[in-house]
C-alpha cells in the first residue's frame, strides 16, 4: 500500500496538524481491521477510491461516505476497508477544524458527517478533480478549497484556542477553573464555546487528553503499578483510571498492552 504526508501550506498549517493519502499498490491491498481511539480531533477524508466500513462503539455498521468529516472525542471506533483503497485525509488540531465552517461539531460528535452538510455542493468538485491526477495534485486542490473554506469561516474568538492549547500542554493534568481563569471566560462561557469548537466539554477533553498522553508514553510507565498510574496521570484513584481507559478504549489497561492493531493520532 502507499502512504504518504504531507505538510500543510501556511496559514494552513496553523490549524491543520497533516495531510495524509493512503492508496492500493495491487487488488490484493487490503486495510485490515483496525481500532481508532478517541483522539480530540476532527478529520476530514476524501475517496478517491472504495469507501472503508466503519464499525462503531455499539456495533453498527456503515459504508462511509465519499467525503465526510469526523469527531471521535468520546468512544472508540473500528474500520475496515472494502475494496479499493484510496483517500486524502486532513487531520487537524483540536483547535482548527471549527475554524473552516459554520457547523458546530458538537453536532457530529462520535459520528461521521457527509461533506453536503458542511460545505453544500462546494467539495463535490474537489471530489472529482482529485480523482484523476497524481498525489501532490490531489493535495493541492485540497488545499486551495481549505484556504478558501478559512477565509470564509475563521473565527476572531482566540480564548476558546488558547484554552484547548492550554489543556494539552498541560496533558489534561488541569481543573476546568484553572483553564477559564487562564483564558478569561467564565465556567460557562468556556463550556459552551467548547462545545461548537471540540464538541465536547472541557473536562471531558481533559479526560482524552490525559488517556491520550499515556498511549504515547506508555514506555515510561511499562514499570508502574495500577495505582502508581493512577496517581501520577491525576487520577482520583485507580478504579476511575481504569473505567477511564475501558471507555475509551473498550479494553482494560492490560489488554490494551497485549493489544496490537490500534491506531491514533499523535499527541
Amino acid at each position: 500500500m502507499i502512504y504518504q504526508e504531507y505538510q500543510p501550506i501556511e496559514p494552513l498549517s496553523d490549524y491543520i496538524q497533516l495531510i495524509w493519502i493512503a492508496e492500493s499498490e495491487s487488488p490484493d491491498d487490503h486495510y485490515p481491521r483496525e481500532k481508532i481511539l478517541p483522539d480530540g480531533i476532527v478529520e476530514i477524508v476524501f475517496h478517491f477510491g472504495d469507501p472503508f466500513i466503519t464499525y462503531n462503539a455499539a456495533g453498527e455498521t456503515l459504508i462511509q461516505p465519499q467525503g465526510f468529516a469526523i469527531s471521535q472525542m468520546q468512544k472508540f471506533i473500528e474500520i475496515e476497508s472494502n475494496g479499493a483503497i484510496g483517500f486524502v485525509s486532513v487531520r487537524f488540531y483540536p483547535w482548527g477544524a471549527h475554524h473552516f465552517f459554520e457547523k458546530p461539531v458538537n453536532e457530529f460528535i462520535d459520528n461521521t458527517i457527509e461533506l453536503n452538510h458542511l460545505w453544500g455542493d462546494d467539495y463535490k468538485n474537489v471530489l472529482q478533480q482529485i480523482k484523476n491526477v497524481n498525489n501532490n495534485e490531489k493535495v493541492n486542490i485540497i488545499q486551495l478549497f481549505l484556504s478558501k473554506c478559512l477565509s470564509k469561516y475563521r473565527k476572531d474568538d482566540h480564548a476558546i484556542d488558547d484554552a484547548i492549547k492550554l489543556i494539552r500542554d498541560l496533558k489534561g493534568q488541569c481543573s476546568v477553573r484553572q483553564v477559564s481563569d487562564k483564558v478569561n471566560l467564565n465556567l460557562k462561557q468556556l463550556e459552551r464555546k467548547f462545545l461548537k469548537a471540540v464538541g465536547t466539554t472541557p473536562k471531558t477533553f481533559s479526560r482524552t487528553t490525559r488517556f491520550l498522553y499515556l498511549c504515547h508514553h506508555l514506555q515510561e510507565y511499562e514499570n508502574k503499578t495500577m495505582a502508581q498510574l493512577a496517581y501520577e496521570l491525576g487520577y482520583y484513584d485507580q478504579a476511575h483510571f481504569i473505567r477511564d481507559f475501558k471507555a475509551f478504549s473498550g479494553l482494560t489497561p492490560k489488554a490494551y498492552y497485549q493489544h496490537n492493531n490500534i491506531c491514533f493520532a499523535d499527541f
